[in-house]
């Protein structure tokens, strides 16, 4: 895979991902908890630390003030026990890396950065691609992903999910030998630092990298990891009086107590299958090229453990809220953009898999589409019909998304639900089959057993 392809490919994505998030940002307030985020990296550009009382009160005249201006400070923050006030009650690694871009740009050019990270994430994926296919599957798995769901909208969302495939696409790009250790050791520190959800991807990274190594290797591969919860343990004790990660959320549940963590758990038994094919909030309705990605899921099973590290980390989305509350569709699957390109670049390097992906892309264009050109309609209620089905059906005079399940009510939705989940299988089982290994390149090797260079 020569640099200069995935340069170019970074560039573009980079223009179009700014221009994008601009365009967003233009006609969509931050939602969710993206107001938060900025909320404490505007606390600390103050001078008040992350306190935030004095900027919650200030919110109305920001340039991040959602519309309803936050009323329940108490409810939506954290205590601290060595200073009175309320506290961020989520992890501060986004809100330290918003504070700059926050401080030059406000919210425009925060969303902008969020944006080129995505492109260096779908652009390190390519290079980690040229590794296992040809060079044009690699290309055009690493262009449908970076062009759909969830990459295309979240590269203009300041939530820590937009900025995590940044880390993962650099351990996924050393375990095939086309990043150094260094980086991938890098990468894998700053996940569990930008959320507590990067837990399950930086073990599996690590353990998968640290395979068949000398202790000596494995050792320099932990050790950013453990600087890094040292040193953000020390930042959580000047805050919280709690010398741990994630002593927000620790000190949230426990200063609660009307709530639990059962408040946020999974709204149906499902969430795994949710993630996916769910009609409002699942990844294939908005992206159905996806559906080759599973096929290249089982190639790359059959050829290595690569597929297994998501495993982990999508079982935990799943006992959580996995519809990412007021976000666009597939937010606790946007870490995993890399594995997406990877995967598409699998699917499309056999024959069988490009001649579906021909039916599967204009939808997935379509959809694309629609959620750049009007952008709010990607904010999805749970048990609700997605927004962008009006969209769709005034633009083209018909939708797709009724052939999913819709979770959270009754009617077809065990059917739908137990047909996708066959069909999901069958799509994997049928990517690992051996023909359809064998006609990728030669050059294909075992994913995840040498990664020395």
């Amino acid at each position: 895979m020569k640099r200069h392809t995935s340069l170019a490919l970074f560039v573009a994505l980079a223009v179009v991902y700014v221009v994008a998030g601009i365009w967003t940002t233009r006609r969509v307030g931050p939602t969710g908890d993206e107001p938060h985020y900025l909320l404490a990296a505007d606390s600390l550009l103050h001078g008040e630390g992350f306190a935030l009382d004095e900027r919650w009160s200030a919110i109305a005249s920001s340039a991040y003030d959602p519309g309803d201006h936050l009323a329940d400070l108490p409810r939506q923050s954290a205590p601290s026990l060595r200073a009175p006030g309320r506290f961020p009650l989520h992890d501060l690694g986004l809100s330290l890396l918003l504070a700059l871009p926050f401080a030059i740009g406000g919210r425009g050019l925060a969303v902008a950065c969020v944006g080129v990270a995505m492109a260096a994430a779908v652009a390190l994926a390519h290079r980690a691609g040229g590794r296992l296919v040809e060079p044009r599957p690699a290309l055009a798995g690493a262009l449908v992903a970076g062009l759909c769901v969830p990459a295309l909208t979240y590269s203009g969302q300041l939530f820590p999910d937009s900025v995590m495939p940044l880390a993962v696409a650099g351990g996924v790009a050393a375990l095939v030998g086309a990043a150094p250790l260094w980086a991938a050791a890098l990468a894998i520190a700053a996940l569990p630092l930008l959320h507590l959800r990067g837990w399950p991807l930086a073990i599996a990274l690590l353990l998968l990298l640290a395979k068949d190594r000398t202790w000596r290797v494995r050792a320099l591969l932990a050790a950013p990891l453990v600087a890094g919860v040292i040193g953000i343990s020390l930042l959580d004790l000047a805050v919280y009086g709690l010398a741990m990660p994630h002593a927000g959320f620790l000190l949230f549940f426990a200063a609660r107590g009307d709530t639990s963590l059962g408040v946020y758990a999974t709204p149906t038994p499902f969430g795994l299958l949710g993630l996916f094919v769910d009609r409002a909030f699942g990844l294939l309705p908005a992206a159905p090229i996806a559906l080759v990605a599973f096929a290249g899921a089982g190639i790359a099973l059959r050829r290595g453990t690569l597929p297994l590290i998501v495993v982990p980390y999508l079982v935990v989305a799943s006992v959580v809220d996995w519809t990412g509350g007021l976000s666009p569709q597939a937010r606790y699957l946007a870490p995993l953009v890399p594995f997406l390109v990877l995967f598409l670049s699998l699917g499309l390097a056999a024959r069988p898999w490009r001649r579906a992906a021909a039916l599967l892309l204009p939808p997935t264009a379509a959809i694309s589409a629609v959620y750049l050109a009007v952008p709010g309609v990607r904010y999805d209620s749970f048990g609700v019909p997605p927004f962008s089905d009006r969209t769709l059906d005034k633009a083209i005079g018909a939708h797709w998304s009724g052939i999913f399940p819709l979770l959270g009510t009754d009617g077809a939705t065990g059917a739908l639900l137990f047909g996708w989940a066959a069909a999901l299988a069958l799509a994997v089982a049928a990517g690992g089959w051996p023909a359809a290994v064998t006609r990728l390149s030669s050059r294909l090797p075992t994913i995840a057993r040498r990664a020395h260079h």
